[in-house]
């Protein structure tokens, strides 16, 4: 009986540890709206910066619209979306904001979301979220 006494003494201490553990490795799970964070190259930006540009991107019948400062652009237009990378290197340029925030509806195809992306970095974004818009019903008209 005596061998377990430290033993017994040490229990709490043990299960305080895993707890400890346990939330270390919960720590990064938990976010506040789900996402992949994508690092482009070259971006030159501190770590952990808020969002404070953000572009929705959502599927019509013929092709993807991104909606950016109250305006509705369209990736398969080049002319729109040269005037979407003008608009966000314009934006992103008179503050220090390098991070884009992209709401897109799942249904948006991974070839339109890649093309955002390389526009991004053409505007001078360092950093972008894509993130999935949640509770869209149909495509837009």
């Amino acid at each position: 009986m005596n061998v377990l006494k430290p033993f017994c003494a040490a229990v709490p201490w043990i299960t305080l540890g895993v707890l400890v553990l346990q939330m270390h490795l919960v720590s990064g799970v938990f976010t506040l709206s789900g996402g992949v964070l994508f690092d482009l190259p070259e971006g030159g930006m501190a770590e952990d910066a808020a969002t404070g540009l953000v572009a929705l991107a959502m599927p019509s019948k013929s092709e993807t619209l991104v909606f950016f400062d109250d305006a509705r652009y369209m990736l398969g237009d080049d002319s729109s979306a040269e005037a979407f990378c003008e608009q966000l290197a314009e934006r992103s340029g008179r503050t220090n904001e390098k991070t884009l925030l992209v709401l897109a509806d799942r249904r948006v195809a991974g070839g339109d979301l890649m093309r955002l992306a390389r526009l991004a970095r053409k505007s001078g974004v360092g950093k972008i979220l894509f993130a999935e818009k949640r509770g869209s019903a149909g495509a837009i008209d």
